[in-house]
């Protein structure tokens, strides 16, 4: 957007020249948020260039760097599960970024480290409330520097104008933090934000967020509004289409039209506010969401039932190989694991060939047949390279290439240990890895070369 006097410049609607009696002056402005989320830069934090809007004397605004809400890091507990040898059930506790980071905010709440208060000027203010304001003032001075104070005084202190604004503290040490200031057009049922600022030293905590809500949740229940309208330049309107706010107006504009006015390079946005939906607890919502998501998921799988790690192989000495029956690995049956089809040698699809004829795979005819055709490899004139494990000493990076080495003397011990090779298509494996863990400039030579020869010794 272009820099200068013609920034944003106000122009009336197409109602007409003549406003009605709760439209905005002349010269009158919107907010532009200093809270914004995004992706993080740096420490986390967000920076982010905004073309603020001046008021009255129409001058035009410089860009200047915000920090707005990244990614908050709450101190959310999310569940852990422990297993102490038994199967335990899990649940899906941890849900997403936005929903952890609202509920850790809700708990600030309510535990009084902070809080939201809608205030406004005219009639009764007590000492207090006024004193809110005028530190909200400040705030948007601070965060808004080329916003003009004259104007900011204006409308934070109109009376036809509210204020939500965000306090910590408890009671007797209480200071403002932020604020949104809006207007109401009752008769309409439509507000317009004016401004919303978090003060700098309380941004990427998510504030903004939360701020936003109890807003909307204040305007559905006790102004009875259906929608929400501000004007958003290119910079802020990735901020507030994540407020649930959209570029498509869908209130007629015979509700606010001359109420508000048109801006020159500034993008209207609107949202619309759901009656059906608490926008403070929408964090529970989501959770007991999920809650049901996974009672009804848990009826029809077993998958969120966790059983402990296998120790059967936690004594074992390197190169030394031990099986375990696949029956006696815990939650395989719950699983829908059946004996008959887990692709054991006594339903394979082929027969061995011996001299006595055709006979069908057995453990003893595997082994038999596994020192045969390795036999037959290691006396081949070109299995030199694969007979024993590549030296560290000439070839010093290969262990930190091959992460999986395997050779000919590796493939016999896992032969004569009589537990490895169960099945055939773990003793191909072995050869493919090997094959395949040739050198890059000889990766597909070698690896077509080695197949040929394994599936030549397999038919021979």
């Amino acid at each position: 957007m272009a820099e200068g006097t013609d920034t944003l410049k106000r122009k009336r609607a197409s109602a007409g020249s003549e406003a009605g009696p709760s439209s905005r002056e002349e010269g009158e402005t919107d907010q532009r948020s200093s809270d914004r989320g995004g992706h993080g830069e740096g420490n986390g934090k967000v920076v982010i260039d905004v073309e603020h809007v001046l008021g009255e004397n129409g001058n035009g605004s410089t860009p200047r760097k915000l920090e707005g809400d990244g990614d908050a890091k709450p101190d959310a507990k999310i569940a852990q599960a422990t297993v102490a040898g038994n199967p335990i059930v899990t649940g899906s506790l941890a849900t997403g970024h936005w929903a952890q980071r609202e509920a850790w905010l809700r708990r600030q709440e309510e535990e009084g480290d902070i809080s939201f208060r809608i205030v406004k000027s005219g009639g009764e203010n007590d000492l207090q409330q006024l004193e809110f304001l005028l530190q909200l003032k400040n705030i948007y001075s601070r965060q808004l520097p080329n916003m003009p104070r004259e104007y900011i005084v204006r409308l934070v202190f109109d009376k036809h104008h509210r204020s939500m604004v965000a306090i910590k503290g408890n009671k007797g040490k209480q200071r403002a933090f932020g604020g949104c200031t809006f207007r109401c057009f009752e008769g309409q049922e439509f507000g317009e934000i004016v401004f919303l600022a978090i003060a700098a030293q309380e941004q990427v905590r998510g504030y903004g967020t939360r701020l936003m809500n109890h807003v909307k949740e204040y305007a559905k229940e006790h102004e009875n509004l259906t929608h929400f309208l501000t004007y958003a330049d290119n910079n802020a309107i990735g901020y507030f289409q994540k407020q649930g706010f959209t570029r498509e107006i869908f209130l007629e504009r015979e509700k606010w039209g001359g109420y508000i006015k048109d801006y020159d390079g500034g993008t209207l946005m609107e949202c619309a506010l759901n009656f059906q939906l608490s926008y403070t607890k929408f964090s529970q919502i989501i959770r007991k969401q999920r809650e049901f998501l996974d009672s009804q998921v848990c009826k029809l799988s077993k998958s969120h039932v966790v059983y402990p790690g296998l120790k059967h192989f936690q004594d074992m000495q390197p190169g030394e190989y031990k099986a375990i029956s696949i029956d006696s690995i815990p939650g395989l049956r719950e699983g829908g694991y059946e004996p008959e089809a887990s692709g054991s040698n006594q339903g394979a699809s082929f027969q061995l060939v011996t001299p006595s004829g055709l006979i069908a795979p057995t453990l003893s005819s595997l082994h038999s047949f596994y020192a045969k055709v390795h036999a037959s490899i290691v006396d081949h004139q070109d299995s030199w390279p694969f007979r024993e494990a590549v030296d560290r000493a000439e070839v010093p990076d290969y262990y930190d290439v091959i992460k999986d080495p395997v050779d000919l003397s590796l493939i016999a011990r896992r032969i004569c240990s009589y537990e490895y090779y169960i099945q055939l298509e773990i003793f191909v494996a072995d050869f493919k890895c090997m094959f395949n863990n040739v050198g890059r400039n000889h990766a597909t030579l070698c690896q077509e070369g080695g197949l040929l020869l394994l599936a030549w010794l397999l038919h021979a």
